[in-house]
């Protein structure tokens, strides 16, 4: 295959009936400018093999949410295509989509704030045709993303997850330095909320570098180092460690489940946590206009309604209410009490620091 026949084969999505018919013609001996001519009348007639959005989906309960809401929508919308889901967590699919950009296959999906970032630096994402998602004009003002590619189409308040039959709630993020605590605590080194919240309750910027020394004299308290909310909600549920700085939504599915879990947050706030969807690039123009079509049924009144139902998460649309049972602890939030109790951290700066602060953690914290 020569360079430029594999340059007019990466420009057809893969699977797709176009690019199928064009790689058969090259196993029958097709080249050269008849080759080329018939790529470039493929490439203009109208996109109806546009049969198969790939699309990115956290685990957990948002694939569920999703085959149950979302995707019989938008195949009554009659776009006449159809979505498999691409689950997996955004720290193991990001690099696969990266390294796959030159030939891409996930034309679309949810990232959260530090990917978002990543990836709009990256050149990976396209800005949204708001046309094409009506239902983005329910989001309040000021729930943008920063930089302005993708839109956020749910949140959860980070902030302090705990075993009620081991100890009360924490009332303020300094609580968490108490002696009693000592080796009680699971932390994360791959997140910094937890780190953005010292630095604040210190009566700093909301810095991970100041909360990271913020927690200097207090790091006998730190009894496991997690990567995953799975493990350290179990460890808490079993009061094998007492408390952990967590997420809401991921709380209230491992209390769902029976975990012995409780969650506050204290009165400095916390992290507002993020889902921001995304349209990847590298896609023709009827894969993208599908993609954000698909995407809006995000943020359609029965999907927003089952983020919080189901999934424990804040919505970010104005339309629907949060029932007071769901935001009585703070695990879920309406977006307006989000934005006043929460904290953006600057996570365009933070994401490309990532590497720096993490060893800035390990020599500090875990050496």
């Amino acid at each position: 295959m020569t360079d430029d026949t594999g340059t007019i084969l990466r420009e057809f999505a893969p699977g797709t009936r176009r690019r199928r018919l064009l790689q058969g013609l090259l196993a029958m001996g097709a080249g050269g400018a008849s080759f080329l001519r018939f790529a470039e009348a493929l490439a203009q007639a109208p996109a109806a093999d546009a049969a198969q959005l790939t699309v990115f989906s956290w685990p957990g309960a948002v694939p569920d949410i999703l085959r149950d809401i979302t995707l019989p929508a938008f195949r009554q919308s009659g776009a006449g295509a159809e979505v498999r889901l691409e689950v997996g967590s955004n720290a193991a699919g990001y690099p696969r989509m990266l390294a796959q950009r030159g030939n891409p296959v996930i034309s679309g999906g949810m990232f959260n704030d530090i990917f978002t970032q990543r990836g709009r630096a990256d050149g990976m994402f396209i800005a949204f045709n708001r046309a094409l998602v009506p239902n983005s004009a329910k989001l309040p003002a000021g729930m943008e993303t920063p930089g302005g590619v993708g839109i956020p189409f749910l949140l959860s308040p980070f902030a302090i997850m705990y075993n009620p039959d081991r100890m009360e709630a924490p009332k303020s993020w300094t609580d968490l330095y108490d002696p009693k605590l000592r080796g009680r605590i699971g932390m994360w080194d791959a997140y910094y909320d937890a780190y953005i919240m010292a630095a604040v309750a210190a009566g700093k910027p909301p810095s991970v570098e100041e909360g990271i020394r913020a927690w200097q004299p207090h790091r006998a308290n730190i009894g496991a180092w997690v990567n995953s909310p799975t493990v350290i909600e179990d460890m808490v549920s079993k009061g094998e460690m007492w408390c952990a700085p967590h997420w809401g939504s991921f709380m209230g599915q491992a209390r769902a489940r029976g975990g012995k879990l409780a969650f506050t947050v204290p009165r400095e706030g916390g992290v507002q946590w993020t889902g921001h969807m995304q349209v990847c690039a590298g896609f023709n123009s009827r894969v993208t206009e599908l993609t954000q079509r698909y995407l809006d049924t995000w943020l359609s009144d029965e999907c927003q309604a089952a983020w919080i139902s189901r999934g424990f998460f804040s919505p970010t649309s104005t339309a629907v209410s949060v029932p007071e049972a769901a935001s009585a602890d703070g695990v879920v939030m309406a977006p307006a009490e989000a934005q006043r109790r929460l904290i953006r951290p600057d996570f365009e700066r933070i994401g490309p620091e990532m590497p720096r602060l993490t060893q800035m953690i390990i020599r500090t914290l875990k050496g």
